[in-house]
């Protein structure tokens, strides 16, 4: 006990230094409690070491608090902003737009695969497609792609 109370400023330090490696290392950033009391003791630390609050327990206490709170205060709307799934756009791609000639009849309930560029992907149509025909990809998406009839113009 004489040890912490002698080192008061490097225990807060380590032990802010350790939970924050629990935090990030073994739960991957999905607690934040940890986060923000590690923050909190690292800060509180650094406050006892600059002399901005007297290096006893009682301040060591009620500074890791009030700084795990601001933390948290602060850090909280961030942290959920970061954790919401990202919304679905449509997919951008050089090979909406591609022209080719079929290699054999597609129809919406048969599976046709097509290798294009080393990558074999498989043709969806909502109407059916004889052989031959010239064809365009109007959207895509991993490992199909979607396709339409060329207008001859």
């Amino acid at each position: 006990m004489n040890f912490i109370a002698t080192y008061l400023i490097q225990v807060l330090a380590v032990l802010g230094l350790v939970l924050l490696a629990i935090e990030v290392l073994v739960l991957g950033i999905s607690t934040f409690v940890l986060l923000f009391v590690g923050l909190g003791l690292l800060l509180t630390s650094l406050s006892m070491y600059l002399e901005w609050i007297p290096a006893t327990w009682q301040w060591a206490l009620i500074g890791t608090t009030l700084f795990t709170l601001l933390t948290g205060a602060v850090l909280w709307p961030i942290m959920k902003r970061a954790q919401q799934t990202p919304e679905h756009s449509v997919v951008k791609s050089d090979l909406i737009g591609h022209s080719f000639v079929l290699p054999e009849d597609v129809t919406p309930d048969m599976r046709v695969i097509y290798r294009f560029m080393g990558v074999e992907w498989r043709l969806v149509t909502s109407e059916p497609i004889a052989k031959d025909t010239l064809v365009e990809v109007v959207n895509l998406q991993v490992g199909e792609l979607f396709i339409k009839a060329k207008d001859p113009a």
